[in-house]
């Protein structure tokens, strides 16, 4: 599994390959969304983005809706989505509503979950291979879907099958990412709950 890891602070990008790697995760990294975008857009063996919340130029939350518009294909057909994990410090949890509604925002946009400063190595760690499950069961179903699409006809599958798998399997990623959003939008409601929990264990 590769992660890029996206942060202006050299020292959080290096501490996090080396944590990562020692879980023998790849990683690549980026210190601005300009620089996450140019990577994206040429290396599609990514699978996952651990990002700050605010970056030069741009915040997480440009950066995703950016990295949405990407077309991923590879020899197989289209990519599943990128799972985006959002960085935030503990101070985010005693800060303006500005800041606590930019992090509501980011959950209801697709971000799949949230991380505080210093990051939790074992349960990032966690996070990343349940995610990494659940994907592969998710492309095992679209395959067994896939193939039931097939025609008694040879010929003629041998001219729509891939077409077919195409648009099917785009289908199934549409579906599935409605219904992380929707599960996002419920999370929104409980988010001033987590982020000042996150700020009363910081005091302690």
């Amino acid at each position: 599994m590769k992660i890029l890891i996206v942060d202006e602070i050299g020292f959080i990008r290096q501490s996090l390959n080396q944590k990562l790697g020692l879980h023998h995760f790849e990683t690549v990294s980026a210190e601005s969304g300009e620089e996450a975008l140019l990577i994206l857009k040429t290396d599609f063996s990514i699978d996952a983005v651990l990002t700050s919340l605010f970056l030069p130029t741009m915040n997480a939350l440009d950066l995703y809706k950016a990295a949405a518009k990407i077309e991923r294909f590879n020899d197989e057909g289209v990519i599943p989505p990128l799972n985006f994990y959002l960085m935030v410090t503990k101070e985010h949890g005693t800060s303006s509503p500005k800041m606590k509604q930019l992090t509501r925002e980011a959950l209801a946009l697709g971000f799949k979950d949230l991380l505080v400063k210093p990051i939790d190595t074992e349960l990032l760690v966690t996070k990343l291979k349940n995610s990494a499950t659940v994907e592969s069961e998710e492309v095992s179903t679209g395959q067994a879907v896939t193939v039931s699409l097939q025609t008694d006809n040879p010929e003629e599958d041998k001219h729509s099958s891939r077409p077919v798998n195409t648009n099917n399997r785009i289908d199934q990623l549409k579906e599935m990412q409605n219904s992380l959003h929707a599960l996002k939008k419920e999370m929104c409601d409980s988010i001033d709950t987590l982020l000042e929990e996150v700020s009363r264990n910081s005091l302690q």
